[in-house]
């Protein structure tokens, strides 16, 4: 029963390890899908404020003052969610750092758990295969006595059926 503990334990430490690494793929997509659906949003308000501004223009192409607000309105729009995708970027950066490292304790625990379970379950193996040519030298050491028993009083028989024989003639 022994042996089946530390094999389990080392195929869970396992399943552990895997786990670890396949949740860190997967907090890895939903980062990626995170930061595409925000460049893409932001790509989305840029391309309408440049359509804004265009109709801007081409409402009342003699309004340079006009026209010159609605630019410099648009260019700090566009500054601001620069800064913001640079803000996310360098959050995403560190929660990507931070699951690493746990994913990283994670696999090493597991795997330390994984290497102690094979040892044990080698242990365990020796052990059991140790008993098993312990108990079979002994079977035949045994039937081997016996043995030598029987022949040593058939041979005590003979000899003394041989005594009595010659003893008789």
């Amino acid at each position: 029963m022994p042996k089946n503990s530390a094999v389990d334990k080392y195929f869970e430490a396992l399943t552990e390890s895997y786990d670890a690494i396949i949740d860190a793929i997967k907090l890895g997509n939903e980062r990626g899908y995170r930061v595409s659906s925000s460049l893409l949003s932001e790509a989305q308000r840029g391309q309408r404020e440049a359509v804004e501004l265009g109709r801007t223009f081409a409402g009342d192409p003699t309004d340079v003052g006009g026209f010159y607000r609605a630019m410099m309105e648009s260019t700090t729009k566009a500054q601001g969610r620069a800064l913001e995708l640079t803000r996310q970027m360098f959050d995403e950066l560190s929660e990507s750092r931070s699951e690493a490292r746990e994913t990283i304790e994670k696999v090493v625990k597991a795997q330390r758990a994984a290497g102690e379970a094979a040892v044990a379950a080698a242990r365990d193996v020796a052990g059991t295969t140790a008993d098993r040519v312990r108990t079979g030298v002994e079977r035949v050491t045994n039937r081997a006595a016996g043995e030598a028993e029987d022949a040593a009083g058939a041979a005590k028989d003979t000899a003394a059926k041989a005594k009595k024989a010659t003893a008789s003639a």
